[in-house]
């Protein structure tokens, strides 16, 4: 393939093939919550059971040592009930990117949504932090928008060999809003610095990526967006990515909010 015009039954392949591999990770993160709250199901009926027998008997002081156990049994539940709700939620966002309406949107949201999705892949291998500035409600197509973040966030993750750490941050400049993701994996090579952002280029190696997730960025922040995508990097160090879109965009009516 040459040129920069991209074929969109391609992309689509590519995205749904990133879904793919997200969803495997999202199965396998799921588990972790799904077993507890199982396991502590069977904890709480036995321990339902002894409190009937405690009040059955008056014996207070027992009931409330048992009822103090299940509600720190719930407490638990909960937690992993949110784990998993977050995660849902950033899969139904993601999964929706062909989703063309325009919406204002708390833009920080979408950025902890595709982190949530990341780190199923990351897990401890990589760390992960975020520098998220308080923003006003942006307008854009979230879902394809978070799209591009997760693509960059996996294309970090895939830079760095073993462990490092992914530096996510979010800024008001002026009419727009810049979104930026910075890895601590190898970089990207002098020499090729000119086609990162061309069609089906990667420094990856076979079978671990098809070079087209930054044309994939490019044109959704680009093309959908109104926006610019830029890099720095530095071999054997990192590379930062950047995304930049107006707050608003050019559209002929108002916007709902999401």
């Amino acid at each position: 393939m040459s040129g920069e015009i991209a074929d969109p039954a391609l992309l689509e392949l590519q995205r749904h093939a990133t879904m793919g591999r997200l969803l495997a990770s999202v199965a396998h993160e799921m588990s972790a919550p799904l077993g507890a709250m199982l396991s502590n199901r069977d904890v709480e009926l036995r321990l339902l059971d002894r409190i009937e027998q405690a009040a059955a008997g008056s014996e207070p002081a027992k009931v409330m040592e048992l009822a103090a156990a299940c509600r720190e049994l719930a407490r638990i539940d909960q937690l992993a009930g949110e784990r998993i709700s977050r995660l849902v939620r950033s899969v139904k966002i993601a999964a929706r990117a062909a989703d063309p309406v325009s919406r204002r949107v708390q833009l920080n949201e979408i950025v902890d949504s595709a982190l949530d999705l990341a780190k199923t892949e990351f897990r401890s291998r990589i760390a992960v932090e975020t520098d998220l500035e308080s923003l006003p409600e942006v307008e854009c197509q979230p879902h394809l928008l978070s799209q591009a973040i997760l693509n960059l966030l996996t294309n970090a993750g895939q830079a760095i060999e073993g462990t490092g750490r992914i530096t996510v941050g979010t800024r008001l400049e002026g009419d727009s809003v810049h979104i930026w993701v910075a890895d601590t994996g190898r970089g990207i090579p002098p020499e090729d610095r000119q086609k990162v952002l061309k069609q089906a280029f990667t420094t990856k190696p076979l079978g671990v990526g098809t070079g087209l997730g930054l044309l994939i960025v490019r044109q959704i922040v680009t093309e959908a967006h109104g926006g610019s995508v830029s890099f720095e990097s530095e071999s054997g160090r990192g590379t930062t990515f950047h995304i930049r879109i107006p707050v608003r965009q050019k559209s002929k009516g108002d916007v709902p909010s999401a």
